[in-house]
């Protein structure tokens, strides 16, 4: 057991290089699908961002690239970061290390976002309130938050366990996924092969599931003004059990 336990790396240690090849891309384009959508929706206008939970940068470079305004990506983990760094090169995008439940930007924003599961990895509903604070304090008057979430209504279900694999340029990444309904924390276990590598390297990721109830009370206790909540699938308004929600909300001028 203790052989096991040495073997478990800090998340993102061994994921990050092949973060991207196998989930972030995939991921990135539906989310910029579900951005576009809903930023023309609400007529959404920002002269600045920041994306928190940035990870490797995909969706910070996209803001400053197609928007053509400056980004603040903020991330806590030093390994996404330095994939950041070489997908930020030459683009109007600062990288900032910094636990979100303390953010504190350069200047004030006109957009936060938050994507990819990012506020999922805040297991405690604490630590969720302080970061909904942080935001509202870092965003300008009549700035909007945009984010994803897992929801309770976690595709497995009654089921407790689920394994994936996906295979994307020399790489395999395997996903041992354990689903607590009681809890609502879902833990991975990742296993990242490759030809670089003579044996599997592996981490593990812990995230809790949040119901829209408690992130609306919590997002008004910040201050904020709830605009909309979709389902992530659809883009429609939310409504029976989707499995993850987007939210939009607003800091009143």
């Amino acid at each position: 057991m203790a052989a096991a336990l040495a073997q478990i790396k800090r998340p993102y240690s061994q994921f990050a290089p092949a973060y991207d090849q196998t989930i972030g891309w995939p991921t990135f384009w539906r989310t910029r699908r579900s951005f576009e959508t809903l930023a023309r929706r609400f007529d959404i206008r920002f002269r600045n961002a920041a994306d928190l939970g940035c990870g490797t940068g995909l969706f910070a470079r996209y803001l400053n690239q197609c928007w053509g305004v400056p980004v603040w990506a903020v991330d806590l983990s030093p390994d996404m970061l330095r994939i950041a760094a070489d997908n930020c090169t030459n683009s109007g995008v600062q990288l900032l290390r910094q636990d979100m439940r303390c953010l504190r930007l350069p200047q004030p924003v006109e957009l936060v976002t938050s994507n990819f599961d990012a506020l999922n990895h805040l297991t405690g509903p604490d630590d969720l309130r302080k970061t909904f604070q942080r935001v509202a304090d870092n965003l300008r008057p009549g700035g909007h938050f945009f984010f994803d979430l897992i929801t309770p209504c976690f595709p497995l279900g009654r089921q407790t366990l689920f394994v994936r694999t996906i295979r994307a340029h020399r790489r395999e990444v395997t996903q041992l996924i354990r689903w607590n309904p009681a809890s609502r924390i879902i833990s991975t276990t990742v296993e990242v092969r490759s030809s670089e590598t003579p044996r599997p390297q592996r981490e593990l990721h812990h995230e809790r599931a949040y119901s829209f109830e408690e992130v609306g009370r919590w997002l008004m206790d910040a201050g904020f003004v709830i605009r909309g909540v979709y389902d992530e699938a659809t883009l429609q308004p939310a409504s029976g059990c989707p499995t993850r929600i987007i939210v939009i909300a607003e800091r009143p001028v």
